[in-house]
């Protein structure tokens, strides 16, 4: 008998850990600790910061302490620049933001492998770690790492961390942007008070105009405050996976999931960075479907939408058309998509 899994389920999240690296030491977190993971934008400097901490972040309306964990592990101090990571992560108490050189992978940790470490090591952040093929992961511990912030608030801070952030203008006003991007997320949320019945996100794929019904719209994002986490042996149209605010989606990319022809132009990792994705919530699949532009949230009644038994139109994903003041809508057929056997594999029982 085969049954039907989403291609990239994760089958123990417990256990799920996303790996990190600084210099050439990888590190891990516990993926539920994690909320986000974002490039590095220009923080808030207030005048007084205590030990370890580089600033504050704007996330979501929320001030954040944003930690420069190479001084915690007492690594050489090395500049910033614009590949640096953020990762966002939720203690017992309070959120944390780190700073990282480059997010890697996820892996999955099983707890009959997991190490402890003998003696003290940097106040029992890193208790523990996991040997995978022939790398040594030391896992950090949430709580611990916590507990040293907290115990900072007490010491001064002996490193001028604005000297550390590129200074020349492109960088700088890159950074600004990205800042200024995160602290806006919330204004890109549908609100079920105000989007619900009869609204349509529309949106381009490949000069193509497409609508889905709002109810099925978890969230719309930027991908560039997003870092992708790339997955082995995949297809070509997963891009990989992101982490939105705990759980985990993947990446569809739906010009080349639907088949349009596209120029090696848009295979640019910095186009990719400018697209938006529908973050999607079905009962099987966690999808953030990767488009071009989302152009706006309108009202379709259903006396303007026309349904469609056009097997080219089905091969687009359509099953039916709008058409407000002249113009056409293509209906995504959402339906059909969630249920693609390219997004499942199958499993021999």
């Amino acid at each position: 008998m085969e049954n039907k899994t989403p291609l990239l389920t994760i089958n123990d999240p417990e256990n799920l850990h996303l790996c990190f690296s600084l210099d050439e030491n990888i590190y891990a977190l516990n993926a539920q600790n994690i909320l986000e993971v974002t490039a590095l934008p220009m923080l808030n400097e207030p005048q007084k910061l205590p030990e370890y901490i580089v600033g504050i972040l704007n996330y979501n309306d929320l001030f954040i302490k944003v930690v420069d964990i190479r001084k915690i592990f007492a690594l050489p101090q090395k500049k910033y620049d614009l590949n640096n990571k953020i990762i966002i992560v939720k203690g017992d108490e309070s959120l944390i933001a780190i700073i990282v050189d480059e997010v890697t992978d996820f892996f999955t940790a099983l707890p009959s492998k997991i190490q402890r470490v003998m003696g003290e090591n940097f106040n029992n952040i890193t208790r523990t770690f996991y040997k995978l093929n022939d790398n040594v992961i030391n896992i950090i511990d949430i709580l611990n790492l916590e507990k040293v912030i907290k115990k900072s608030q007490f010491k001064e801070n002996t490193t001028h961390y604005t000297n550390l952030f590129p200074s020349d203008e492109e960088s700088v006003c890159i950074l600004n942007k990205r800042k200024n991007e995160i602290a806006q997320i919330p204004n890109m949320n549908l609100d079920s008070n105000i989007y619900g019945k009869d609204q349509y996100v529309i949106f381009t794929v490949a000069s193509h105009t497409y609508c889905i019904y709002s109810l099925f719209v978890k969230e719309l994002i930027n991908m560039k405050n997003y870092a992708v986490t790339k997955i082995p042996y995949t297809p070509d149209f997963v891009k990989g996976i992101i982490n939105l605010k705990g759980n985990f989606y993947s990446i569809i990319d739906l010009k080349k999931f639907i088949g349009f022809d596209f120029d090696s132009e848009n295979e640019n990792n910095d186009k990719q960075s400018e697209s938006k994705a529908i973050v999607i919530d079905s009962a099987d699949l966690k999808l953030a479907l990767l488009v071009d532009e989302i152009n706006n949230i309108v009202n379709i009644s259903k006396e303007c939408i026309e349904p469609k038994n056009d097997m080219n139109l089905d091969n687009l994903f359509i099953n039916a058309e709008a058409y407000i003041d002249n113009k056409v809508y293509n209906i995504l057929n959402l339906d059909k998509l969630i249920n693609d056997e390219r997004l499942y594999i199958d499993v021999v029982n």
